[in-house]
């Protein structure tokens, strides 16, 4: 099986949240098998920054799916939207 890395913007309950603390409370309730690669911020308006997250993921039938319905039972978590989907390539030698 190869590997995905979804990009995923995640946007909190309340304006003024701290990112890395989201951050870790989303990697704290991820799927088995998924891991943050890289994260991100995105002013949004009045002060609300999203999180921007790229999480790798096996890539199996639904997997994106699961990741997403993960983020969004964060308690710091309000809206979750995937942006993209990529495999994740790899380097040989």
């Amino acid at each position: 099986m190869g590997m995905l890395i979804a990009k995923i913007k995640v946007l909190p309950k309340e304006v003024g949240t701290d990112l890395k603390k989201m951050a870790s409370s989303i990697e704290k309730v991820l799927p088995k098998g998924a891991a943050i690669k890289r994260t991100g911020q995105e002013p949004i308006a009045f002060g609300l920054v999203a999180l921007l997250l790229d999480v790798q993921v096996e890539e199996k039938e639904g997997a994106v799916d699961r990741l997403e319905e993960a983020v969004k039972t964060s308690n710091l978590v309000s809206e979750v939207e995937v942006k993209g989907i990529s495999k994740l390539s790899t380097r040989i030698g």
